[in-house]
């Protein structure tokens, strides 16, 4: 929840409080969050605990303040980059906006104080143009002296301060020692008793505003606690959200909580008329400081909870939630169940916010009763029902979902289980009394719909013309982010997290993406890939080490956020990835299919990447159990759930083919394939086998896998066997072997005859398969343009997905002769 400090400011050796410049005192408020603090970042933003001003250096890289471009100028810039007083100084001397380093240098500050010249005096100047106190140009004056001849005159001799302004925000002096007022406040006093008469000048004092002036910022007037509060607010907006925050912004907050003189930061109320940023910071401010001394006992005292103190984001709301307690309940459940979730990718505060939507629902229900529901042990299996009527009417008007119908009666049903395993229903407990009757059973949840046929992968045509459109992505970190998730298929929120070092070498120096899988919790994950995706990650690489060259490796993110990140340590969200995704497929034309028709864009999103990588390594001919791994799945059904689509492309190519299926004689068979139901197609997967150059239906051959053919492998004698167009490439070279084979035994003298005739193809097998190719090819021969087209799109897709047949299957172990051994 909080980063850990080096030396906290509220606990230095010298016992003094580097916050106050006061000795430490004991467990007060503003002692226990001053100790909170680190001395080292208080010497970072320029604190003077004795003054209570804080003064950032110009050049810090998260208190942000525009210095003028004018040489010696340190006033904050106006327009342009220049101050006020230097556009002055550029048209006394002619100059235009753009000439400011004809400027001369700029040796005396625009504005603000300084000490007198005269050494040794205490006291502030009166003009910067003459560097002396009051007292001293006065008395410059009336000896008619030249600066250096004053200085150096007898009778100019050092002063003692003048008394500190009137005002308790100012840390300027009085004008002169019988004054109450700097210059500045002695002028606005004055503008401020014309414009009201009564004004009260002793609460004019308090809330007044020190002169503005750049670089410094005034922390004098707050409470003790508040200036604590705000010190250590903004050290956690710049040690951990790595924020920028406007100097100017920073000043007017320090205002306001004077102006409302608050006691604390958490009773400060925003101006309405505050814009976007400075809300962010007032929030930001009491954020930190909140979370600073909370903790999860006091959090569940709350109706409302901020997640940070459980190690989560996001808030957590139970007011929705009226009869107290079902809310009591429901906070104990919830900080029952956080601790089991993993706070990256289990997103925990969306989950438990879902519970908690279900369980207002529950509440509405509850409240329809004469009692309120506010009585647990009146409830029972009629207000259960009643749940169960409103939401089935609920769904029945559209105000939900079906989908949302069901959730709710499930996480229901979790709750209710838990809070009794809790002991939350015993006599004297939270919901002491609420019968057993008072549950939603497993039969009361709606029947799960089944879901449809995925189909989530991309067309190669529509990939073709997305990757087109790489070069009008402007941001190299959305540019190398999209092309990661086409090249890996990984999921969004895992190209999101990748780190700088995610780039690896196996034993033989083929790349690897080195990865975390935060949905299922598995760290260090390698993924194969390209060698041109590794270069695009090195490039990557080189862009960020050049942007953040201080930062150690280890903890550099290969997609740095643009927002927030100082030292590139905080990677993009997947949130960020998806909207930059969306606007880039907005300024897209229209994409179009093979067919001419435009496709739907609001299909390509960057989860159907994944979908397509498993598609495309399915076409391939990759076997489920390489793809599983390739996918990180631990189970094969959800690998097949990715690429269910190939089957079907390879089915509808199977059937094209079967119109063209022949036998042994070259005979054309099953012509009606197209017509064959569902249980016919499931009938022949199962009763058929692949064999080198065919199909194979003999049963004890199948039963082995296509390894045990009774008959010794002559295909083309039997009448189990049949073929396709897709398998003319193997017929036709199985035919020039048996060719070469024959003519190989016919011109060695090597073997005997017995030997040779066994060996011998026979010329009935050649003039088969001869056969059957020419009956294969004047098949195709018949078909026409288009048909022809769709035919070698079939065998294509079907030769893809065919599993390679390592040599000639082996003959069945009962055909063997007697006492011989199975190979």
């Amino acid at each position: 929840m909080l980063r850990a400090v080096a030396e906290p400011a509220g606990a230095t050796g010298s016992g003094i409080c580097p916050v106050f410049g006061v000795p430490r005192h004991g467990e007060h408020a503003a002692a226990r969050v001053a100790a909170l603090l680190d001395a080292g970042f208080l010497a970072e933003v320029g604190w003077d605990a004795a003054r209570r001003l804080l003064s950032p250096p110009p050049g810090h890289r998260l208190l942000v303040r525009l210095v003028c471009r004018a040489a010696g100028c340190t006033a904050t810039a106006a327009g342009g980059g220049v101050c006020v007083s230097c556009r002055r100084r550029l048209a006394e001397h002619g100059f235009g906006a753009d000439e400011v380093a004809l400027l001369p240098v700029r040796d005396l500050p625009s504005r603000g104080t300084g000490g007198c010249r005269l050494a040794g005096c205490a006291r502030e100047w009166d003009t910067a143009a003459q560097g002396l106190c009051r007292a001293h140009a006065d008395q410059r004056r009336a000896l008619g002296l030249g600066m250096a001849e004053f200085l150096g005159h007898r009778q100019a001799r050092p002063l003692p301060p003048c008394p500190p302004c009137g005002v308790t925000a100012c840390p300027r002096q009085q004008r002169h020692r019988g004054g109450a007022y700097c210059a500045g406040h002695q002028i606005r006093l004055r503008v401020a008793r014309r414009a009201d008469p009564a004004l009260d000048e002793g609460r004019w004092r308090m809330v007044e505003p020190a002169i503005g002036r750049g670089g410094e910022v005034s922390l004098r007037g707050l409470a003790p606690l508040v200036v604590a509060q705000v010190l250590f607010g903004l050290q956690q907006r710049c040690r951990v959200d790595g924020v920028k925050t406007k100097e100017a912004d920073l000043r007017r907050v320090c205002d306001d909580l004077r102006r409302q003189q608050v006691t604390m930061i958490a009773n400060y109320q925003v101006p309405d008329d505050r814009e976007a940023n400075f809300h962010a910071l007032a929030t930001t401010l009491a954020g930190h400081v909140r979370r600073a001394l909370a903790t999860p006992q006091t959090e569940i005292c709350k109706d409302e909870w901020d997640l940070a103190v459980f190690g989560h984001g996001g808030t957590l709301s139970f007011t929705a939630i009226s009869q107290r307690w079902l809310r009591e309940a429901a906070k104990r459940w919830a900080s029952d169940d956080l601790p089991r979730r993993r706070s990256k990718a289990g997103k925990p505060g969306l989950v438990v916010r879902h519970h908690l939507g279900c369980l207002a629902r529950l509440s509405e229900s509850l409240r329809m009763r004469d009692d309120r529901g506010e009585t647990p042990a009146a409830l029972g299996r009629a207000d259960i029902e009643a749940f169960l009527h409103r939401l089935a009417y609920l769904e029945s008007t559209g105000t939900i979902t079906g989908d949302a119908r069901l959730r709710a009666c499930r996480e229901v049903r979790t709750v209710l289980t838990r809070i009794r395993a809790l002991g939350l229903t015993r006599p004297g407990g939270i919901a002491g009394g609420l019968g057993e009757d008072f549950a939603v059973h497993r039969d009361d949840i709606p029947a799960e719909p089944e879901p449809a046929e995925p189909n989530r992968d991309l067309p190669p045509e529509i990939m073709r013309q997305v990757c087109d459109q790489f070069g009008v992505l402007t941001s190299p970190e959305m540019r190398t982010a999209f092309s990661l998730a086409i090249d890996t298929g990984r999921r969004p929120e895992e190209i999101a997290a990748l780190g700088f070092d995610c780039l690896a070498r196996d034993a033989d120096g083929a790349p690897l993406l080195v990865y975390t899988n935060h949905k299922a919790n598995r760290l260090g994950r390698r993924l194969p890939i390209g060698e041109n995706t590794a270069q695009l990650i090195v490039t990557q690489q080189q862009r960020v080490r050049g942007l953040f060259p201080d930062t150690p490796i280890a903890e550099l993110a290969l997609l740095p956020t643009d927002r927030r990140n100082p030292d590139g340590r905080r990677p993009v969200t997947s949130f960020t990835l998806s909207f930059h995704h969306r606007t880039w497929l907005g300024r897209m034309p229209a994409l179009t299919t093979t067919d001419g028709v435009e496709f739907d864009k609001s299909r390509i999103v960057l989860y159907a990447y994944r979908h397509t990588y498993a598609q495309r390594h399915a076409d391939a001919g990759v076997g489920i159990d390489v793809l599983r791994e390739l996918m990180d799945h631990r189970k094969l059904d959800t690998t097949r759930q990715y690429y269910r689509v190939g089957e079907q492309r390879r089915r509808e190519a199977v059937d094209r083919l079967t119109a063209l299926q022949f036998d042994r004689h070259g005979n054309r068979v099953w012509q009606q394939a197209q017509a064959l139901l569902d249980a016919a197609h499931t009938h022949r997967a199962i009763g058929e086998v692949a064999v080198p150059f065919g199909i194979c239906a003999e049963p004890s051959n199948v039963k082995a896998g296509g390894q045990a053919c009774p008959y010794r492998f002559r295909c083309a004698g039997c009448d189990h066997f049949r073929t396709d167009v897709s398998y003319l490439p193997e017929l036709t070279s199985y035919l020039d072997d048996l060719l070469r084979t024959r003519e190989r035994l016919l011109a060695t003298a090597d073997v005997d005859d017995w030997a040779r005739a066994e060996a011998m193809p026979s010329d009935e097998e050649i003039t088969r398969i001869r056969r059957l190719i020419g009956r294969v090819s004047a098949g195709l021969d018949q078909l026409t343009g288009p048909e022809r087209a769709q035919i070698d799109d079939a065998v294509a897709t079907v030769r893809r997905h065919r599993a390679a047949m390592l040599g000639m299957p082996r003959l069945r172990a009962g055909a063997l002769p007697a006492g011989q051994a199975t190979p």
